[in-house]
């Protein structure tokens, strides 16, 4: 079973990865890869909490930080559990042979696939977020599915290793909510805040 959903996950790879390819859409799609970067990520978070929740900053800003942790030793541990080969390692003979091709932008990466790094940054942060301030939560995941599916068009990961890292993103998120949260001090919840979840 598990090897024929790989098998399934490297054809929707080939397809996804091929079909999309376009010169027009490489700078769109790196442009979305890097908002799963933490470097880009966390400057653009602080600015949200600013814009959105100043009164609430601390509190916020302790969730994040505590989801970001979370949702990456969780998926560190899972990457060097797996050892997944990435997509050019994964064809690398069909590559050779001029049976694949797979479409390449930016590093070429061929180790610790599963789950995806920028995915989970990027749905730890959506999820995260979208529960702060639900207003904005829709854009929030939309951008997130587009990082995820960015890479896949960049020929970084398969999509499985996506839903795999959008899995440990949402799971950081609720955790960090369920065992953090109820122990912030109540000075740094702000005079609007949220009440912790159930």
């Amino acid at each position: 079973m598990l090897h024929q959903a790989l098998i399934w996950d490297a054809s929707l790879f080939l397809w996804l990865n091929g079909d999309m390819a376009s010169l027009l859409l490489d700078p769109f799609m790196t442009a979305a890869t890097d908002l799963g970067n933490g470097f880009y990520l966390y400057p653009i978070g602080i600015v949200l909490m600013l814009l959105l929740a100043r009164e609430n900053f601390l509190r916020d800003a302790v969730l994040w930080t505590t989801t970001s942790l979370i949702a990456f030793a969780l998926g560190e541990a899972l990457k060097h559990a797996f050892v997944r080969p990435r997509p050019l390692a994964y064809f690398s003979d069909a590559i050779s042979r001029n049976a694949v091709h797979v479409h390449v932008v930016g590093p070429h990466l061929y180790a610790f696939s599963f789950p995806s790094g920028h995915s989970y940054t990027i749905f730890s942060a959506a999820s995260l977020f979208g529960f702060l301030y639900p207003r904005i939560a829709v854009p929030l995941y939309l951008v997130a599915c587009m990082t995820g599916l960015s890479r896949v068009y960049v020929g970084a990961h398969f999509p499985g290793d996506v839903l795999g890292g959008a899995a440990v993103g949402l799971v950081s998120t609720l955790l960090t909510l369920r065992l953090i949260w109820p122990r912030i001090p109540e000075r740094w919840l702000g005079s609007r805040s949220l009440a912790a979840p159930d």
